[in-house]
């Protein structure tokens, strides 16, 4: 792109809230042009975290949001947060008070609100707060990368919050930015082009495949630091100079994508949809194809550049027509959650999304020293682990006849209880403190259905090569199997019973076989 018509883009784009008279602009001043050289001495790198890593996604638990004064969202927004996690504000030393009494004016929670000291240069902290990850000793710490603008003071913010939460703290040094990456938490991530362009070592200007051909530098790096082993790097269908997923996508869960509509007189309706051709022929990590929500941006609304937080999930509008819809696309596609839309100095390259960044739940590896312990594997011999357990769920007829035909209002009781269980059994140690994290090779479901007694059978089989058994695994698969059966028909049926869970058969490790 010339750069006088970026220069003019970034222009038209700059940004300006009640608190402050101006900012800078989310692309780069004539001046951050001239010295983009600078990116390039940011960053440094650290050894990666201990193997295996997993990168959690932002649909996972999360405790608290990171945001920073001047703010770029409303105080309303805050507000809303902050009656269920914790606002972390970046603030440097002379604005603390004007934060806090922005916020406590506000009626803000103000119990819910921690300052981290220190100057910022911009309000992106989407695009330069941490990636979280839990390191193969189960342990959640940040991965850092440098941000892919000559902001120093913004590229220092994941360090300051390493300090202030006292967690691990690593650095990949690499040139990205949050609002182009996206993670389903369990291996595969997505970006545009600039994942590439932006690190010399890929050596391409390549902005038109899709997908763009692997570069190992970049690729082997978000496998060490990160533990993602499918990388989905596509051109930005949006042809937008900002070039952020966050502008046109979003992983809703493990299993559900949501890619913005345009009308197909639409200037980038062709790129739109071969990005969606795209990822409905790639598969989720349970080997699934995806399901793809689409929402309707016919003026190019920011639809897509929402926040899931918990239960909640924050939706930014732009007074116009189409919020209605865009609203209802998320209700219909994230049922169990409350879809909250909120307005805001919003541009189809800048929205709710990218200035706030989501601070995943801690608390559930925490303990004291000398009370409990993870048992140390270490030692122990890596050698094929099998495991199998079972569950039985008692139905009501009208209950059993549902799951059967698939006639349940929220859609295949069955297939939706196998895709829990197996992703349940991911997860075990996320869910049993003192479990580890243990790469499966393979989780299968099963259901046996017995008309007489109006009992369905779970059965699970899982599979590592590893140092510890998977036992857990198969029984954390069977139970989450049997609650999601039990949530799928609980509308028709109160009484629905699950007994019965237990180990049936383990193989491999010392301790030898173990057969009910």
């Amino acid at each position: 792109m010339n750069i006088l018509i970026l220069l003019g883009c970034f222009l038209t784009l700059s940004i300006c809230n009640d608190e402050i008279s101006s900012e800078l602009p989310i692309g780069f001043t004539p001046e951050e042009w001239e010295n983009r050289h600078i990116i390039d001495d940011m960053g440094y790198r650290t050894d990666p975290p201990q193997y295996p890593v997993r990168n959690i996604a932002e649909y996972e638990p999360m405790q608290g949001v990171l945001i920073r004064y001047p703010f770029g969202i409303s105080t309303s927004l805050i507000r809303e947060m902050a009656e269920d996690v914790v606002i972390y504000c970046l603030v440097s030393a002379n604005q603390q008070n004007a934060a806090y009494n922005s916020m406590n004016n506000a009626n803000v929670d103000m119990n819910n609100v921690q300052f981290i000291l220190g100057s910022t240069d911009s309000y992106w902290t989407r695009d330069y707060g941490p990636w979280w990850v839990v390191d193969g000793n189960g342990d959640i710490g940040i991965v850092d990368f440098t941000y892919n603008r000559p902001r120093p003071n913004d590229n220092q913010a994941p360090y300051k919050l390493a300090v202030h939460l006292d967690v691990p703290y690593f650095s990949a040094d690499f040139v990205s930015t949050g609002g182009n990456y996206m993670t389903d938490g369990s291996g595969i991530s997505s970006s545009t082009q600039i994942a590439y362009t932006e690190n010399n070592e890929c050596g391409t200007n390549d902005d038109s495949s899709i997908p763009l051909a692997p570069c190992e530098y970049v690729d082997d790096i978000m496998f060490d630091y990160y533990g993602v082993h499918t990388y989905h790097v596509v051109a930005d269908p949006n042809n937008e100079y900002i070039d952020h997923i966050d502008c046109w996508g979003k992983y809703l869960s493990p299993t559900r994508l949501l890619i913005r509509e345009v009308p197909n007189n639409h200037p980038q309706y062709q790129e739109i949809e071969a990005v969606v051709d795209y990822f409905e022929n790639t598969l989720t990590f349970t080997g699934e194809e995806w399901e793809v929500f689409r929402v309707n941006t016919p003026n190019d609304q920011p639809y897509t550049n929402s926040l899931i937080l918990n239960d909640k999930v924050f939706v930014p509008i732009m007074n116009s027509s189409w919020d209605d819809d865009a609203l209802e696309v998320y209700q219909i596609a994230m049922p169990d959650h409350e879809i909250l839309g909120f307005t805001g100095s919003w541009q189809s390259t800048d929205a709710l999304h990218c200035r706030v960044k989501g601070i995943p739940d801690l608390t559930f590896i925490a303990y004291d020293d000398g009370d409990v312990n993870m048992v140390d594997v270490s030692d122990k011999s890596q050698t094929i682990r099998v495991a199998t357990a079972v569950s039985k769920i008692k139905l009501s007829k009208t209950a059993f006849e549902m799951t059967k035909s698939n006639d349940s209002k929220k859609g295949n009781v069955l297939a939706t209880a196998r895709i829990a269980g197996i992703q349940a059994a991911k997860k075990t140690h996320e869910l049993i403190p003192l479990c580890h994290q243990i790469n499966l090779t393979n989780v299968n479901i099963n259901f046996i259905l017995d008309d007489d007694l109006g009992i369905v059978t779970v059965d699970s089989e899982v599979k590592c090569i590893g140092n510890t058994g998977v036992e857990m695994e198969a029984l954390t698969a069977v139970t989450v199997a049997s609650l999601t059966i039990y949530d799928m028909l609980k509308s028709v049926d109160k009484r629905i019973v699950i007994n019965d869970i237990h180990l049936i058969s383990k193989s491999g490790g010392k301790s030898g076989d173990f057969n009910y």
